[in-house]
């Protein structure tokens, strides 16, 4: 009898320790510099909740001690340049559904980190050249409310807006889904909650984005997404709802990050490759947005953001605006410079701002943002377009169209002669 609930008690003890631990632990992704590294797994039966935790190894061997990353606390971790040749450690906790102790389990990459320049942006670097449009209700329904900025919407004609991108040469299109209005150019469920909204009221009923990528992938056109880092400071109502100051740029906080990132989430998981890389405004040096987003102690900061951009499709390209000024790198998580620029004064030394950092320069064709004017000579813009991809750079010209979506006679005839310039066009 006592051997028998001994041999009972043992085989007890055997399931227990095989069932309570996790199970297939493994990474996923290649370790270099500017990609995507997951850790992936099976959780057993009553356990959720996992903990994650990223360490770096403090010298480029695993076995001389561990440095925990701030800040990264998700499934997966966007490999930096200051990771090249450590190697990465993650470890993870399990909380038990009802009673029982927590599981833990940990794993080390097989090998460091590595530096290949960025291969994620091998793309970019390829296309040299490509136009954006500032798609605002601001611009194309000055007036009125929901009725006039979906008519507005509906009224854009993607169609021949990828084939005038096409016939001039570009090799990418930048375009906003929404700016300070609050009102966006595609359906977005969890802004429509946050402000308690029905759909089509604030978000347009038709999805722009979605429509144009259709007919950019005619012409293997990619699309990259505008949007600012920040909630709309020029809508009282989301400003109140998002707990955000109006017609002021501040600090964006925890109550409201974490939406932020659930609304990027969402339209990246949407559109998935067919997205090909995001532009952030508002992160600018001499501001708040900037400070309270590198904050590594915060839960939400820049690195949830930036996976929350790549959820969808982890080798888009992500940049965060730093402001006008000499191209340079604003965080350790872009992947090109985001190069805002009043005109065309600088021609890259590099292909790289610094490891890992396509360079890129990005200024309208008008008077200013949004201008119907022309600042360039036109043989002059196409020589600049020219040394620029010539030594590595990347270029974007601001274009302005009517609103049925024709760019601008002139704009087209400028950006018709850069394609030229470049060989991108007969």
């Amino acid at each position: 009898m006592n051997k028998s609930v001994l041999l009972l008690c043992s085989i007890f003890t055997l399931v227990s320790c095989q069932t309570n631990r996790i199970d297939n632990l493994g990474f996923e992704g290649d370790l270099v510099a500017k990609t995507i590294l997951a850790i992936r797994f099976d959780m057993p039966e009553n356990y959720h909740n996992p903990e994650f935790s990223w360490y770096l190894s403090s010298s480029p061997s695993p076995d001389t001690g561990w440095e925990k990353l701030p800040g990264i606390w998700s499934d997966e971790i966007v490999l930096l340049t200051s990771y090249v040749d450590k190697y990465i450690k993650c470890e993870i906790a399990l909380s038990p559904t009802g009673k029982g102790e927590k599981i833990t389990a940990s794993i080390v990459t097989s090998g460091p980190v590595e530096y290949k320049g960025n291969p994620n942006t091998e793309w970019f670097h390829d296309a040299g050249f490509g136009i954006m449009l500032h798609f605002l209700k601001d611009v194309f329904a000055p007036d009125g409310g929901s009725k006039e900025w979906n008519a507005a919407v509906e009224k854009f004609n993607v169609g021949h807006f990828a084939q005038q991108a096409k016939e001039a040469g570009a090799g990418f299109v930048m375009f906003t889904l929404g700016q300070n209005s609050g009102y966006y150019c595609s359906p977005n469920s969890v802004f429509d909650k946050m402000v308690g909204v029905k759909p089509g009221e604030l978000c347009s009923v038709r999805d722009l984005p979605a429509d144009l990528i259709k007919e950019l992938k005619k012409y293997n056109i990619p699309l990259i997404l505008y949007l600012p880092a920040n909630p709309p400071v020029s809508n009282k109502l989301v400003s109140e709802k998002f707990r955000y100051s109006f017609k002021k740029d501040s600090a964006t906080s925890q109550f409201n990050q974490p939406v932020l990132e659930d609304m990027v989430r969402e339209w990246s998981l949407r559109y998935g490759n067919g997205i090909s890389g995001w532009w952030f405004d508002g992160l600018y040096k001499w501001n708040a947005i900037r400070s309270t987003r590198m904050d590594m102690s915060l839960k939400h900061n820049i690195s949830t953001h930036t996976l929350a951009a790549k959820a969808g499709n982890k080798k888009s390209i992500v940049t965060y605006n730093y402001g006008f000024g000499k191209i340079q790198v604003n965080t350790p998580y872009c992947d090109y410079s985001s190069g805002e620029k009043q005109t065309i004064d600088e021609i890259p030394s590099s292909r790289w701002v610094e490891d890992g950092v396509q360079w890129f320069l990005f200024t309208y064709l008008g008077e200013k943002w949004g201008g119907k004017g022309q600042q360039f000579n036109t043989g002059e813009l196409a020589d600049k377009a020219r040394q620029i991809v010539e030594n590595d750079g990347v270029l974007c010209l601001e274009v302005v169209t009517d609103p049925d979506g024709n760019i601008l006679p002139h704009h087209f005839e400028q950006i018709r002669e850069v394609g030229k310039a470049l060989g991108r066009v007969k």
